[in-house]
């Protein structure tokens, strides 16, 4: 029996192998520390310390002494331990790394079942072997111990139990190395969340301040323009803020345009989760850093609660100045008696005569009707509000009317000139509406309520006739607008009745076009042929309709009193119809 080490000379290397363990010394080195200790100590040929790879499918030398680095290395590329195979066929290190027992072989050439995976220990030259399993817990084996000897030997109680407490120390320093591995990496995502959090409180701080700036601007009544130059400042790119509908409402310098093209982006400004702005951004090569982002969100909202205050005002405005509007036109004489002093804490002088200019819209999309008034009625306070004392503008029964001091414009060209931008300014693209303006005035405290009806009727008539994107005065409608300042239409409607009932009355029971044809017949110079063309009837059907009307009046339209008494009558029932 061969002689085992002495007691002090294993305890020596255990302290040795706890002391490197300790010390951290790295994975490899432990686990060639523990091989050279089992062939110093053993007196064997060659140790190894296998491992499995994460798939657990093969076992690989990773510490080892008696073999070369390059030989190990090709082993391992070539020839690993199989943990894959039929337990029958399979290596003894994986019986030993499956079952968690040692396994011994005390001569290889004596056991033929060693031949299918004994060839890398016929190369060496070895005769015996032992395959200690390196075991974490009762259920967990984590690699073997394998050791070799040249001459054939059997492993003895003693041995196996000396060689398990080595196998013991490689496990424990794998279980430390990677709990030490896991320490690390917790740590180093410690450090890197600390980091983080460190960023974000700078970031936070950064975004209070930018926060309490855009704050301060909107407090200090700088407006979106105010917004947009701040931004501008601390992100140093171009900005421009549009509405919802693509008006700028404002832009810092260099951006005055919304932008149509890639080099602007856009960040959406939401209010109630709808989108009532848009912030469009300047792009340069550099992408936006976290705290640029943050300050594009800190102006959207900021932004948008500044559209909902301006909203908000508006608001309060409109209610008001339509509320003496409404009153003034109404002319009842319980709401005249304060109808000056309201308007003159609104700002209104309506002592001095005014220009009444009423504007109709004709929107493409009905619903949008509160929308393009709305809008409408911003841009043309925006126009007048410089001026004092201030006209009064107020949205009355789906028109806008403007109270427009008249010496503020006193020639008809100077009120043509302001009548016409008020109109253009009331159009809009999105939505799409059409504006038209009738014009009247002077007006006084007394005529308020007969300018409006006349302009109001001056738009109707318009719009019966196709008539709409236009600015006109009254006086330019000649006898119409004069008719149309008359108070009392009774007259005028038993006139047009008297001319035009028995034509009216066959195309109700007939189902005939004779009042349309004979509107298109006078709108085009009492040409039969053009009338054809508009009505895209043949000549000889306008011939025979023209036939019927002097045959239902009596009057002959090739006679010229007679055919501009059927004029008459068709422009008094349109006046009579706008009341």
């Amino acid at each position: 029996m061969e002689k085992q080490p002495e007691l002090g000379q294993w305890l020596d290397a255990v302290r040795t192998i706890t002391q490197t363990v300790a010390t951290a010394q790295p994975l490899p080195d432990v686990l060639d520390l523990i091989a050279e200790t089992a062939v110093r100590l053993m007196e064997y040929d060659f140790c190894g310390v296998l491992l499995p790879d994460p798939a657990r499918k093969k076992l690989t030398i990773k510490g080892w002494s008696g073999l070369s680095s390059e030989y190990v290395a090709n082993i391992n590329a070539d020839r690993p331990v199989r943990l894959d195979q039929d337990p029958f066929f399979e290596a003894p290190s994986s019986t030993a790394f499956r079952e968690g027992r040692a396994v011994s072989i005390s001569d290889i050439a004596a056991a033929p079942q060693f031949a299918p995976w004994g060839g890398v220990a016929r190369e060496q030259g070895y005769r015996s072997m032992i395959s200690v399993p390196l075991i974490e817990s009762a259920t967990s084996v984590i690699g073997t111990l394998n050791c070799y000897r040249a001459g054939a030997h059997s492993f003895s109680g003693p041995e196996i139990r000396l060689l398990t407490m080595l196998a013991d120390q490689a496990a424990i320093a794998l279980t430390t190395a990677r709990l030490r591995d896991s320490e690390a990496r917790r740590i180093n995502e410690l450090e890197i969340l600390n980091h983080e959090l460190h960023e974000q409180r700078d970031l936070l701080e950064k975004s209070e301040e930018i926060h309490h700036k855009f704050t301060e601007i909107a407090l200090r009544g700088g407006g979106i323009s105010g917004i947009a130059t701040a931004l501008s400042i601390l992100i140093s790119r171009p900005i421009s803020i549009e509405d919802a509908h693509g008006t700028t409402i404002g832009h810092s310098a260099g951006a005055s345009d919304v932008p149509q093209t890639d080099s602007y982006r856009m960040h959406p400004v939401l209010l109630s989760e709808s989108e009532v702005a848009k912030i469009w951004v300047g792009e340069r090569e550099a992408s936006l850093t976290p705290l640029e982002k943050r300050a594009i969100e800190h102006a959207s909202v900021v932004t948008s609660l500044e559209i909902l205050r301006i909203r908000t005002a508006d608001e309060v405005q409109w209610r008001l100045h339509g509320a003496v509007l409404n009153d003034l036109l109404s002319g009842e004489a319980s709401a005249m008696s304060t109808v000056v002093e309201r308007a003159q804490r609104l700002g209104h002088d309506l002592s001095v005569p005014h220009t009444i200019i009423a504007i109709s819209l004709t929107p493409t999309a009905p619903a949008e009707m509160n929308t393009s008034l709305q809008q409408a009625l911003r841009r043309i306070s925006s126009f007048i509000r410089e001026r004092t004392p201030l006209p009064l503008a107020a949205v009355h029964h789906d028109r806008i009317v403007i109270l427009f001091p008249t010496f503020l414009a006193p020639t008809p060209n100077d009120i043509s000139q302001v009548s016409e931008r008020i109109r253009t300014l009331a159009g809009s693209i999105r939505p799409r509406a059409v504006a038209t303006a009738a014009v009247t005035g002077p007006c006084t405290l007394e005529s308020y309520a007969k300018g409006y009806r006349s302009t109001a009727g001056a738009l109707d008539m318009l719009a019966m006739a196709g008539g709409v994107g236009t600015t006109l005065s009254l006086d330019d409608l000649g006898l119409v607008g004069l008719l149309l300042q008359l108070d009392d239409t009774d007259q005028l409607s038993r006139y047009a009745d008297r001319t035009l009932g028995p034509i009216r009355s066959h195309d109700e029971s007939r189902g005939t076009n004779l009042i349309e044809t004979l509107r298109t017949y006078f709108a085009h110079d009492l040409d039969a042929g053009k009338t054809a063309r508009a009505l895209h009837v043949h000549p000889n059907t306008v011939a025979q309709r023209l036939r019927r009307v002097r045959a239902l009046t009596g009057l002959d339209l090739n006679h010229p009193p007679q055919s501009m008494e059927i004029a008459v009558a068709l422009t008094l029932n349109d006046i009579v119809q706008t009341r």
